[in-house]
């Protein structure tokens, strides 16, 4: 593959060097006002995952953030970032667009600030509910955006209503919505076990209470997923450890599944966990203190066996740089005996002769003892041009890397690519055409003659036409937040070693 591309990549280099012909410029302009290139496919990548470019300005990074869908627009609330702390904002994206960018939407009436909350869509309505407000302050309160009347409401609070309550998971399930565990804040202070069920219609919550004795030790940031009117839940944390135990609820009694394979995903929290074809899928969350995760997993339900899909591939990364390996010993060792070589025919040698004289014996007078400075003095220039040399290569290594990263796609080509003779014809005589004094510049930012600048459509850059980039995988991270649309997997955010993310990215749930 390597070959190919790069003799791919010669041939268009010759093709732009040379002056196209009549019927080449009409080929180009037909590849790019006709064929609109939309996706990307980045070679030997995940076919899986696919990353989706936000056109316009971005959204600022954050964690703990939700979203939703709603007829076909991915809507999307609060966050927390280190520097901004939590916010308050609500932006909605239409994933069917061309190019996906994210639209503001501001009301004076609002939730306020929230992260660690949750937020669904029911019927015509967005509900959030709980989260933090402030630094270690929780809320229990609910609201809902009427996506016709276009308006924030808040529900009266009752007293079925649970505590203020954080970093819990819920789920949607016959019309009720489902929250499990988190971390009770107020007065209470204490992690939770508990599963709740609120019904819309009513505004009423009830704890469904389990029959046996034996459930879950209370935790925040698990994962549930609900499948065949079976709640499954696992990992999580309670503050001390982290969990990587498996368990399923009828709505009356927990169940632990014991697992007999050798396979077994690592403990973790702020993951993400879903169903999908008799699956449970999880990605992601962190193992612990700076090990954030990117690996996939999948339970089988009828084999009632875990498969690894992808390993974790960020800590893997690090082990690699911090082990030497084959090539790493060799080049090693093979610096040591060049040390060793320009040791002995350097300034040491001569050192060395110099102090084995002895003080009581002159020196010869001869004609090689009167060349032996010259002769250390060239082998020292010799020695110094070798060193010269292997230092250019290495600089010129590192450039040839430095551009590698760099490297363009090529529809940024087709965007710097520079036109020919007859197109640059063309492209002055429209000017002159839309400027009738020749004389007369057109300056960004300042008004001509005419009132108002006129740029022509050929003076400005083709843009791009591409929204994904197929085979790019999220990196390592948790606290990010997820939805599925159409059998898509969306993940947005999260955060890496208190890095925060505002990056979305797709799984295609069918080729796992």
């Amino acid at each position: 593959m390597l070959s190919n591309r790069s003799n791919k990549d010669t041939k268009e280099v010759k093709r732009i060097s040379l002056i196209p012909s009549r019927q080449e410029q009409q080929q180009e302009q037909e590849y790019k006002y006709i064929q609109p290139v939309k996706t990307v496919n980045v070679e030997n990548q995940d076919p899986k995952w696919s990353e989706l470019k936000v056109d316009g300005k971005n959204i600022n990074h954050r964690a703990y953030t939700s979203i939703t869908i709603h007829n076909d627009f991915l809507y999307l609330y609060g966050g927390y970032q280190v520097q901004l702390g939590i916010m308050d904002e609500f932006y909605r994206m239409n994933l069917k667009s061309l190019s996906y960018q994210w639209e503001k939407l501001s009301y004076k009436e609002n939730p306020g600030p929230r992260t660690r909350h949750q937020m669904c869509t029911y019927m015509d309505r967005i509900y959030i509910f709980g989260g933090q407000i402030h630094q270690s302050v929780s809320t229990n309160s609910m609201w809902y955006f009427d996506l016709n009347s276009h308006t924030w409401i808040k529900c009266k609070i009752n007293q079925s209503y649970p505590p203020e309550i954080d970093n819990h998971t819920a789920i949607i399930h016959n019309d009720n919505w489902i929250v499990f565990g988190g971390f009770f804040g107020g007065t209470v202070g204490l992690h939770s076990n508990y599963v709740y069920k609120y019904e819309f219609a009513s505004n009423t919550w009830q704890r469904i209470q389990p029959q046996n004795s034996t459930a879950p030790t209370p935790r925040d940031g698990s994962g549930i997923a609900i499948h065949k009117n079976i709640l499954y839940m696992f990992g999580g944390s309670n503050g001390h450890q982290r969990f990587n135990d498996l368990w399923k609820f009828d709505f009356q009694v927990w169940t632990y599944i014991p697992v007999s394979s050798n396979i077994l995903p690592r403990v973790r929290s702020g993951h993400v966990m879903l169903v999908h074809d008799d699956k449970i899928i999880i990605f992601g969350g962190i193992h612990d203190i700076t090990w954030e995760l990117d690996d996939l997993f999948v339970f089988n339900l009828k084999k009632m066996e875990w498969i690894s899909v992808d390993e974790d591939s960020a800590r893997r990364k690090d082990k690699q740089l911090l082990s030497p390996t084959k090539d790493n010993k060799q080049d090693l060792q093979h610096s040591r005996r060049q040390f060793r070589k320009s040791t002995r025919t350097g300034s040491i040698r001569k050192t060395i002769k110099r102090t084995t004289l002895s003080p009581l014996k002159k020196p010869d007078q001869s004609e090689d003892s009167l060349e032996s400075p010259t002769r250390n003095l060239s082998q020292a220039q010799s020695n110094q041009k070798t060193l010269d040399e292997k230092k250019r290569k290495e600089i010129q290594q590192k450039k040839m890397a430095l551009l590698k990263i760099f490297e363009v796609d090529e529809g940024q080509k087709l965007q710097f690519r520079d036109n020919s003779p007859t197109s640059e014809k063309m492209r002055n005589s429209l000017f002159l055409v839309g400027n009738p004094k020749a004389d007369l510049k057109i300056r960004q930012g300042k008004l001509t003659e005419f009132g108002k600048p006129l740029v022509s459509k050929f003076l400005q850059p083709l843009q791009s036409m591409q929204n994904q980039i197929i085979g790019k995988k999220p990196c390592a991270r948790d606290g990010h937040s997820f939805t599925i649309y159409q059998s898509q997997l969306i993940i947005f955010g999260g955060d890496r070693h208190q890095m925060s993310f505002n990056d979305i990215y797709s799984l295609d749930l069918t080729k796992i």
